[in-house]
């Protein structure tokens, strides 16, 4: 069951966002994104939360900032519903387009973002430090169907 977050559940978010990503984002900025009507914060919530997204609504183009699942639960199909949640509430706000960054080296989520439609539109050098890049990619919202790919590749 997905559902927008609220600054209860912080302490969840930061347990996933530390279990997730190297370096993590820090408490504040979670604090900060919570809120705001252009922000949308979802958690995978039921018995534990093992999951979240983060999605940005600005203007015609919606970012995609975060899909995190923590390593026990991933495979389940956790990163699918959380995807299709963030699809569906940028195409509710008139939103034309997707953008997200992910590391070149992060297979399983580009893997994901391909079957959904997104396409790599540039990179963004040094994006992440250390001389690691972001692959830019983008998918067009009127065209995307926001329903489980028919390969189950789960991640």
């Amino acid at each position: 069951m997905t559902r927008p977050a609220r600054m209860s559940d912080l302490d969840a978010i930061m347990a996933i966002e530390q279990a997730s990503f190297d370096p993590p984002w820090s408490r504040t900025s979670w604090a900060e994104e919570i809120a705001p009507a252009d922000y949308r914060l979802t958690l995978v919530a039921g018995g534990d939360d093992v999951a979240a997204a983060a999605t940005f609504h600005g203007f015609d183009v919606a970012d995609l900032d975060r899909i995190m699942v923590v390593p026990a639960a991933r495979g389940r199909g956790l990163a699918i519903e959380l995807l299709i949640h963030g699809l569906n509430w940028a195409t509710s706000r008139g939103c034309r387009a997707m953008m997200l960054e992910v590391r070149p080296d992060n297979s399983p989520a580009i893997g994901l973002y391909r079957r959904f439609g997104f396409k790599t539109v540039s990179q963004r050098p040094n994006y992440y430090g250390g001389g690691v890049d972001a692959l830019m990619m983008s998918v067009d919202l009127p065209h995307i169907e926001t329903t489980t790919p028919p390969e189950e590749n789960h991640v």
